[in-house]
């Protein structure tokens, strides 16, 4: 039987701020749109029910004598308010913007809460994958990086999933702040929908590394604030979709403040009767002269049927600046096609060579070993067969 969201909030101990920001959320959201790209992603309310807490730090004992914390969101809610209350959907992710933020704050199942204090170095990436319970749909991350601090974080799905599935990933980062992101998106839902946003302060660093790899439906959307000055950001992506698999990726940089840079890079695969349709904006506000975007997406279609459409939009409000976009869709390239088929390749081979090198450099770039092994082997399984 499912609980209400105070009994929920009660079963776990949850803030009492916390319940009354969720059912605020709740009371909400029929007064707020549902954007007309995420209205397939509009779930149904999932089921409340009763699930313990693990209080503890799970941070391992060389990250934790670093003062790093990691820990479920509704435990750290009741041990660190002053962080959690003032950050969690209000500055990446805003709770109030759509009915789907605020349904999903109200409904939120599992979360997991990352703190890296003020100029800490990490030189392995921290895997965080295990903070969320895979099994449930409303699952949230909430990421804070202090000043001066130096880590990467690596996100991969379980082979466990719902039928609908989402994810909402907030990166804040503190001043001089340096960052690397990575995440694998490999469920097998039958919709996914995905958000990574992230707010920059003066001289921070970020960049995100996310792979598409999912067998059903998904929305992925990044959003990227470069509020404070000398900040920088980078999103690179690649895709693949087959079968009948309908893709939207919306990917933002928003350059606020002098001296910033955004790029966006986006390769993707598209198979069979699927499609996939990047949507890309590098926008740069009227205060942030001498600060530069940049985008580059290509998309190659493997069969008559497949379709690929790419849209890259600039907003310039300051002609101090330096902005551009690169945008391609196309079919393999025959010539190549052709050299690779004289050297004895069967047709079949060498079009799944041709795409493995396509997206291979930007799988590389993952530090997780196996996380790449799975990438080029889901790839090999759906493109060469």
């Amino acid at each position: 039987m499912s609980m209400s969201i105070q009994e929920f909030a009660q079963s776990h101990n949850e803030p009492q701020w916390l319940t009354v920001k969720r059912i605020v959320a709740n009371d909400i959201t029929k007064t707020l749109k549902v954007p007309s790209s995420l209205r397939k992603f509009y779930f149904a309310s999932p089921k409340l029910t009763c699930r313990s807490i693990d209080t503890k730090n799970l941070a391992s004992k060389n990250l934790k004598d670093l003062g790093i914390i990691i820990m479920d969101l509704f435990a750290a809610a009741n041990e660190f308010p002053e962080l959690i209350q003032e950050n969690l959907m209000e500055k990446a992710i805003d709770w109030r913007d759509n009915a789907l933020n605020s349904k999903h704050l109200a409904y939120l199942q599992s979360g997991g809460f990352v703190f890296i204090p003020k100029d800490t170095y990490v030189d392995k990436s921290i895997d965080i994958s295990d903070l969320v319970d895979h099994r449930l749909q409303e699952k949230h991350l909430l990421i804070i990086v202090a000043s001066g601090s130096e880590v990467s974080f690596t996100y991969k799905d379980s082979k466990k999933h719902p039928y609908n599935d989402r994810l909402m990933i907030e990166v804040l980062l503190g001043d001089h702040a340096n960052v690397s992101f990575y995440d694998a998106e490999m469920t097998n839902s039958e919709k996914s929908h995905r958000v990574l946003n992230a707010y920059l302060a003066q001289n921070a660093s970020l960049k995100t590394y996310v792979s598409l790899f999912n067998h059903g439906d998904i929305s992925y959307y990044s959003n990227i604030d470069l509020d404070g000055m000398g900040s920088s950001a980078k999103i690179n992506l690649v895709s693949l979709s087959d079968q009948k698999q309908k893709q939207v990726v919306q990917t933002k940089i928003i350059n606020k403040s002098p001296n910033t840079s955004g790029l966006i890079t986006q390769r993707g695969i598209v198979a069979d009767n699927s499609k996939t349709t990047y949507d890309t904006t590098g926008q740069i506000k009227l205060e942030a002269s001498d600060s530069d975007s940049d985008q580059i997406s290509r998309l190659l279609t493997l069969n008559p049927e497949s379709k690929g459409k790419i849209d890259p939009i600039l907003l310039i409000d300051n002609h101090d600046v330096v902005a551009g976009h690169a945008a391609s869709v196309g079919k393999v390239n025959s010539e190549q096609l052709y050299y690779l088929k004289t050297r004895g390749i069967d047709a079949q081979t060498a079009r799944f060579l041709l795409t493995r090198g396509f997206l291979t450099p930007l799988i590389e770039k993952f530090p997780d070993k196996s996380v790449q092994k799975h990438l080029l082997n889901n790839l090999e399984e759906r493109i060469h067969g």
